[in-house]
């Protein structure tokens, strides 16, 4: 599968391209993410990643529960992530260092959220 994650500045769109198993058509995904519907985007580093310990992860949390994992190999990931730490006001973290637990880069506003703080609320 391949993935693609782009931030604007309306939401987060993440598509994923799945080759054919048996025919030679195979499947696109296209998932738009509005601000509003995203609880939190957190990032796994290192160990922590299961499938490749040495990958690091990003897990887009909806409002609704549910989520989508795009992985460091994915087109756009690093840009992905320094925008959502620029909108979060905080340092993007070094995908070599493993945290030791998932790190949030980007949460809805609300008190104590990162967003809020970077926004003054």
């Amino acid at each position: 599968m391949v993935q693609r994650i782009e931030v604007t500045g309306d939401g987060i769109t993440v598509t994923m391209v799945t080759e054919p198993l048996r025919s030679v058509f195979g499947a696109v995904d296209v998932v738009e993410l509005a601000w509003e519907d995203i609880l939190r985007v957190s990032l796994t580093a290192g160990e922590f990643v299961a499938a490749d310990p040495g990958l690091a992860l990003m897990t887009v949390d909806t409002t609704w529960g549910e989520f989508l994992e795009v992985t460091a190999d994915a087109e756009g990931f690093t840009d992905a992530l320094r925008d959502l730490c620029a909108r979060s006001a905080i340092a993007v973290p070094d995908l070599r260092v493993p945290a030791g637990a998932p790190v949030e880069i980007w949460r809805i506003a609300g008190p104590g959220s990162p967003t809020a703080a970077a926004s003054g609320r």
